[in-house]
């Protein structure tokens, strides 16, 4: 599990999030939703460590791997796209070289008694338990089916990443990202430039994800397909639907007609006793019990009128 506990951000007199709170589990499909500037992206940059909020914590396991793909992002522009995309797997191919360079360096040795060999041999076996851990062959398999997936054709494979478009290059950023398969993964606006071939694989690729996956998303059919939890952002506040995007819509409609009676209703209410607080503030014999009224209708907690955030999104 994760925990987000009681963060708070404030930008002068301005409060962004207001101690907001809620657990993460490592199957959740979170669709964060809200107006632009609720404070979306911000939260996504707390959860992966590149922002501090103001107060608060996240309690995640020490090891637990995080991704965030963002608007910007940082390629090897000489390198071709297929090997732009196999540097994900960096820890595996560190591997890989020192275990062809030890065989080199065995299969150029005779001095077969000294300790420097026998050093090299224990290096070379202690390379190969790791690299147990690994498949070079199905890394590049699995390389090539997400790019493939993202859009990507054999031809483009051997191009190098300078002759791309921005779109394209977000496309390896994103391929980068999934084949790290962080324990939480995080996605601004991932099918910005994709086709729909590319979206329709994204989906279906993101709905069997092994770990925790968060998006921030405008294409409402995309986030009705992947997630299965919503959690809005509202005047600094979060409300947590464990439903997809269809669902939630209906269920908000449902607290918005609740909410908008209530609202009414409380609206008559005070009016028929602000009526009868002037009638007796007019009479001496009843000021004090006017007052007395008075002093009850403050202390009311007012319902407020339904916001219009799922018209707006």
């Amino acid at each position: 599990m994760y925990y987000v506990r009681d963060i708070s951000v404030h930008f002068g007199d301005r409060t962004l999030l207001d101690n907001i709170s809620f657990m993460i589990t490592p199957k959740d499909r979170i669709g964060l939703i809200g107006v632009n500037g609720a404070g979306k992206s911000t939260l996504l940059k707390i959860i992966s460590g590149q922002k501090t909020p103001d107060s608060g914590v996240l309690e995640f396991p020490s090891k637990t791997t995080i991704g965030y793909l963002r608007q910007e992002f940082e390629l090897n522009e000489s390198l071709k796209v297929i090997d732009e995309a196999m540097s994900s797997h960096e820890e595996a191919l560190k591997l890989q070289k020192q275990f062809e360079i030890f065989n080199q360096q065995l299969s150029e040795r005779t001095d077969y008694e000294s300790d420097s060999y026998h050093k090299l041999l224990e290096d070379l076996a202690h390379v190969t338990g790791q690299l147990e851990h690994y498949n070079i062959a199905t890394l590049e398999i699995e390389t090539v089916k997400v790019l493939k997936g993202l859009g990507f054709t054999d031809a483009d494979f051997e191009r190098r990443v300078s002759e791309l478009s921005g779109g394209w290059k977000m496309r390896i950023e994103l391929a980068k990202l999934l084949l790290q398969k962080p324990d939480i993964l995080m996605l601004d606006e991932p099918t910005n430039h994709l086709d729909i071939e590319s979206i329709i694989w994204l989906e279906q690729y993101l709905t069997t994800y092994p770990g925790t996956v968060i998006l921030i998303s405008h294409d409402i059919q995309f986030l009705d397909n992947v997630c299965n939890r919503i959690i809005e952002l509202e005047n600094g506040n979060i409300s947590d639907y464990k439903l997809n995007y269809k669902k939630y819509l209906f269920e908000k409609g449902k607290q918005k007609t609740i909410q908008q009676a209530a609202f009414e209703n409380q609206q008559k209410e005070i009016a028929q006793k602000e009526k009868t607080i002037n009638r007796f503030m007019a009479k001496a014999s009843k000021t004090k019990v006017a007052q007395s009224m008075q002093k009850q209708l403050d202390k009311v907690e007012r319902i407020e009128l339904p916001s219009e955030t799922a018209k707006t999104m």
